[in-house]
Parts: C-alpha cells; sequence; structure tokens
C-alpha cells in the first residue's frame, strides 16, 4: 500500500518514513503544501498523512481543495494544534481522521488500517484466502497456523492482491502501488517478486497457485474454489486476440470513468467561476489540463468527435477567456459530456477501432483457401485483402499509394513451380521483388507446392522473407505471417515518457500486434534512469508534462554523444506550427499529433527504426 507523507519536520518524517517502511508501506514525502498538492493529484496513494501547518499551502487548505476537486484519498491530519474547535476544523475541511502530536506511532498505525480497511470496504481486520490469512496488525503470513517467511515485497504483493481480490492488476498497478514515485522497477523486477510469492506459497503447502496471469492484462487472485461462480465466467479469458484487446481496453475504459468525471468536473467548475467573474489561474491551469487529457484520452478510445470538442475547450481556456465568453465554453462542454454520455457501452465502438487499427495482410494467388486463412487472421487480429493475380496487385497498389492510404505489413503470396507457365512465374517473383523496394520494404511470405533448393534461391534472391511448402494449416501459415509482421519490431524497445496514466496503460494493448517492447514512464523526473536502464531503440515523448517538458528532455538527449542519434517522435494533442518547429528544432525526428491510431503511429515507429539502422 502506498502513502504520501506532507509534513516539513524532518525529525517526524525520519520516524514516521521509517515506521511505515517496518510495516510494509512504500511513502512518498514532501515538504510543502505546494508539492502535496501536485503529488496527491498527480499519483495514486491509498492514504495520506497530512500536516497542519505547512510552507505555501497549509494543510487545512490543501485538504479542501484535495475535497473540491473530488479527490477522495482518506487523510489523516496531523497536529500539535490541540481542543475541539480544531478537530472540527480539520474534520470540516474534509479529513477522514484527527491526530494531536505527539502521538503514538502505534495508534497511528491502527489508524491507517482502519482507514484502509474502510478504502477496501473490507471491515475484518485480518485479510484472508480460504486458510492463508495476512494480518496487517503484525505484518504476519499464516497458512493453516504455521507462519510464512516472506520478504517485505512479497508481502506487499500479497497484500495487495488479497485487498483487491477482484480486480486485475497491471505490472503498472503494481508498480504505483508498491514503489514509491522516486523508484522505477523493471517489469522483470515485478515479475520476478510475482514468482517467489508462488514458490513460497506452493512451498507452504497451498493446494494451487492462487495468483492467476491474465495475459496482455495483469495478474488477479483467484476466487475461492467454492465461489467459483459468476466471478470464474468474468475472469475468464476470452476466445482470441481480437477479444482479449478488446476486454483489456473496456477494463481501461471503464476504470477510468472516474477520472473523466473528474476532469469535466473540474472544466464545468472554471467555466462556473469564469461567468461569475471569480475565475482564478490555478483554476484556469487545473481546466486546461483536464481538457488537453481528455483530448489526448478520447480519440484512443476512437471518440474522435469528443477529442475535437476537448480540444477546442482547451484552446479558448489558453486564450484567457473573458468573462463573456463562458456561454460558448458551456455550450461545447454540454456537446462534450453528450459524446461521452453516449459510449457509455464503448465495446462496439473499441471492435470497430481495433479493426481498422489491426495489420494488414494481403494474400495473392490461390483464393480458394483464402476464406480459412483469412478467419485465422481475423481470430489473430490481422486484417486482410485478397487479390487473384500480380496483375491486380500492381492495379491496387498504385490506388493505395495515390491515395496515401496505408500499404499492407505483409504480402501472402501462393505460387506453383509445378503447374505454373515460366512467363507467370516470373511475373509473381518480379512481385516479390516490387515489395522488397518499397520504402520501407514490405515482407513476402510465399507458399510453394514443392520445396526444391532451386525454388528457395529464386525466392531468396528476389526478397522473399519466407517460403513454406504444402501442406499447412491455416494457423501455421498466420503464425508465420505474424511473425513476419513483427520481424521489423520485433524486440525493438520503445520508450513513452507521458503524464497520462490512462494513455499509459492503453498503448500497449494498442501497440500489442506488431511486437515491439513498451517501457512506459509517467514522471519525467525520472527519464534519466528509466532511459539508462531501458536503453531504448526509440522515444515517444510528450510535450507538455509537470517538472520537465518533453522539448528539454529532447535538447538534453542531443547532448549527448551515445543517445544524440535516438529516434525521438514526439505525440502531442497540440497541431500548432510553432510548437512543432521548437520540437523539431530541438532535435525531433517526428511529430504526431493525438488522436492518432495505433496503425498509424506503429507505421511511423517502424520508419523510423529502419532509417536509424
Amino acid at each position: 500500500m502506498k502513502i504520501l507523507l506532507i509534513e516539513d519536520d524532518k525529525t517526524l518524517i525520519d520516524l514516521l518514513t521509517r515506521t511505515l517502511a517496518e510495516r510494509s508501506y512504500a511513502v512518498d514525502v514532501v515538504t510543502d503544501g505546494e508539492q502535496g498538492w501536485i503529488y496527491g493529484s498527480t499519483y495514486t496513494y491509498d492514504l495520506i498523512l497530512l500536516d497542519w501547518s505547512l510552507p505555501k499551502l497549509d494543510g487545512i487548505s490543501l485538504c479542501q481543495r484535495f475535497r473540491a476537486r473530488g479527490y477522495n484519498t482518506p487523510i489523516i491530519l496531523l497536529t500539535s494544534r490541540h481542543g475541539s474547535q480544531n478537530k472540527i476544523r480539520g474534520l470540516d475541511a474534509g479529513a477522514d481522521d484527527y491526530i494531536c502530536k505527539p502521538f503514538d506511532v502505534e495508534e497511528l498505525a491502527a489508524r491507517i488500517r482502519a482507514l484502509l480497511r474502510r478504502l477496501n470496504c473490507n471491515f475484518l481486520p485480518v485479510l484472508s484466502w480460504g486458510d492463508l490469512q495476512l494480518d496487517p496488525c503484525s505484518c504476519q503470513v499464516t497458512y493453516q497456523g504455521n507462519i510464512l517467511s516472506l520478504a517485505t515485497k512479497e508481502y506487499m504483493l500479497l497484500e495487495l492482491f488479497l485487498r483487491h481480490r477482484q480486480e486485475v492488476l497491471s505490472i503498472e498497478d503494481i508498480i504505483e502501488s508498491l514503489w514509491t514515485s522516486m523508484e522505477y522497477p523493471a517489469e522483470a523486477t515485478v515479475r520476478s517478486h510475482i514468482r517467489h510469492l508462488r514458490e513460497k506459497l506452493k512451498s507452504a503447502g497451498l493446494p494451487e497457485d492462487i495468483i492467476t496471469t491474465m495475459r496482455g492484462q495483469g495478474y488477479c487472485l483467484k476466487p475461492l474454489p467454492q465461489a467459483e461462480t459468476s466471478e470464474s465466467i468474468l475472469a475468464s479469458e476470452p476466445a482470441d486476440k481480437h477479444s482479449k484487446h478488446l476486454a483489456a481496453l473496456t477494463l481501461i475504459w471503464n476504470k477510468h470513468r472516474p477520472k473523466r468525471q473528474q476532469q469535466l468536473t473540474t472544466i464545468e467548475q472554471a467555466i462556473a467561476a469564469l461567468q461569475r467573474g471569480t475565475l482564478e489561474l490555478s483554476d484556469r491551469l487545473s481546466a486546461i489540463v483536464a481538457a488537453h487529457s481528455l483530448a489526448g484520452n478520447l480519440g484512443q478510445f476512437g471518440l474522435y468527435r469528443g477529442s475535437e470538442l476537448a480540444r477546442e475547450l482547451e484552446e479558448l481556456l489558453q486564450n484567457n477567456p473573458n468573462r463573456e465568453q463562458w456561454q460558448k465554453l458551456s455550450l461545447k462542454l454540454t456537446a462534450l459530456n453528450e459524446e461521452i454520455a453516449n459510449e457509455r457501452n464503448i465495446s462496439p465502438q473499441l471492435d470497430q477501432k481495433l479493426a481498422a487499427d489491426s495489420p494488414l495482410l494481403l494474400i495473392v494467388g490461390d483464393v480458394n483457401s483464402s476464406s480459412q486463412i483469412t478467419q485465422e487472421a481475423k481470430i489473430q487480429g490481422i486484417r486482410t485483402k485478397t487479390l487473384p493475380t500480380s496483375e491486380t496487385v500492381k492495379i491496387w497498389l498504385e490506388q493505395q499509394q495515390d491515395r496515401y492510404e496505408n500499404l499492407p505489413q505483409a504480402v501472402l503470396l501462393t505460387i506453383s513451380f509445378t503447374n505454373l507457365e515460366s512467363d507467370l512465374r516470373q511475373e509473381y517473383l518480379a512481385l516479390i521483388a516490387e515489395f522488397k523496394l518499397l520504402e520501407p520494404s514490405i515482407p513476402v511470405i510465399v507458399i510453394a507446392d514443392r520445396d526444391r533448393f532451386g525454388d528457395r534461391l529464386q525466392v531468396a534472391r528476389h526478397g522473399g522473407s519466407f517460403y513454406l511448402t504444402q501442406p499447412l494449416t491455416p494457423s501455421q501459415i498466420i503464425a508465420v505471417c505474424q511473425q513476419a509482421i513483427q520481424r521489423s519490431s520485433r524486440c525493438k524497445k520503445i520508450m513513452i515518457v507521458d503524464d497520462d496514466t490512462e494513455l499509459l496503460q492503453v498503448l500497449p494493448s494498442l501497440l500489442q500486434p506488431w511486437g515491439f517492447q513498451l517501457t512506459t514512464l509517467q514522471d519525467p523526473r525520472q527519464f534519466w534512469e528509466v532511459l539508462q536502464a531501458v536503453n531504448p531503440d526509440l522515444i515517444l515523448l510528450d510535450i507538455e508534462m509537470p517538472h520537465l517538458s518533453g522539448i528539454e528532455l529532447c535538447k538534453v538527449l542531443r547532448t549527448h554523444p551515445y543517445w544524440c542519434k535516438l529516434p525521438v517522435l514526439f505525440l502531442s494533442i497540440h497541431n500548432d506550427r510553432h510548437i512543432s518547429s521548437d520540437a523539431f528544432a530541438s532535435g525531433a525526428s517526428d511529430f504526431i499529433c493525438k488522436p492518432a491510431t495505433a496503425r498509424q503511429l506503429a507505421h511511423r515507429i517502424i520508419n523510423h527504426l529502419a532509417r536509424s539502422t
């Protein structure tokens, strides 16, 4: 569990961080109210410990700000101000508890546990899964009465799963919950802790692995065997890759529904203040941030009209609107609310978007078996286009290029070396060379009716990527096509730096078909450490982020002899010539406007990766 400590007394900070760490809490510490607001409104915490008297912004005002902006994180107010009136004032400001200094750390720990139980609607002091029990009071784990020896992170992982037993926790969720904002463990580290926890639970005698891996989504606690009813149906894996992507994106959309509502409320409050003539700069900036985030994220889910409305709201707010403009802003906000409300069931919208964004496989030649291949490709999240002859392929390619439409990511070509006339066979071989000469080249998979070295040599000389011989099942063919599609991008390490949590969660799902190894980073202050640890092949940077902008990060990269040629793509909601000029002046390789489809983004990434090698 993760706690934000907002306190300016260094002695108390040392005492509390040590005490809380001993109880397996991850603790972030800030020393003034403004920093407290930035951390509390940026990261997710299970609880906030807040001092009353703070530099820059006092604890009461900060508590009121959190509550006014809809942040429901439990807050314990720490203060040396005794007396009922002060307690009443603190609780009325939105604090959930009030502790007077000096206090007993054991009492504070007990109050933290009580608030966390209330937060998770689990009012039992001991967390359990069958005979497995975790006592947060003693930090002790037992199975059938026998004590388990768990390392700190293993204990924290188990507590997290027990407190969120009906949720799928992604690696990012786990990192956010168990590590401080100054730490950024590799995904492999998290998986290693989970593996050790599983091994220790198995050694303790648990009859089964209680942690389920949801491929592409994360981990969750298995329901108890006797409770295996509707919950197990909900937790079951979808039938195919497309369904898995759809389920993952729908989950993310639903998970961030409260955040979107909060962003809309922030904009609404700013417009109301503008109408009254009381709009302060901080409120306008908060509304700009909210509109900016909505503009980027709605487009990622296929809500392009909503994205455009949010972008217009952001631009209006950036231009410091006068009081008379409140009605114009209000009309756009109403339209935006309606756009989002109309998409309460986002699945059909996402289904269409995923289908449109998925990689395209061009099937050339024998169309008799193409229906089975097409069906298998659809299951694997790949679109198909079937053309019967090399001549129709050339016409179609020309049309695609004239219309600036995307070309296929791979070509499946059937050639009969036994029955095909020599001229016709040469046409097909020339077609392979044509795809090879495109920039970037498109991999061609050849299915032949015989396996002779001379035939393989001809295909290889013309640039073919794979040579397969019949008989083959559709699943075997599509597996090779997937390998070809991912060949140019497989294992390429892409680092994405963006302060928008929702975007960082949705991009890995959208880009999964291209096989990139993605590392996401929300806090740009950790950029250099993560950069050196990951050693990426390409970086995607947001323009506007707290503390450090993407342009500043790009400038830093270009000063380093090792990183100066690393491809850097900017991903921004701003379609502004001056901003893109600044980005390119800082050393950007490309500038992509949000919302970009996954296919567009993957295509640009692959192009820059090809140029850099």
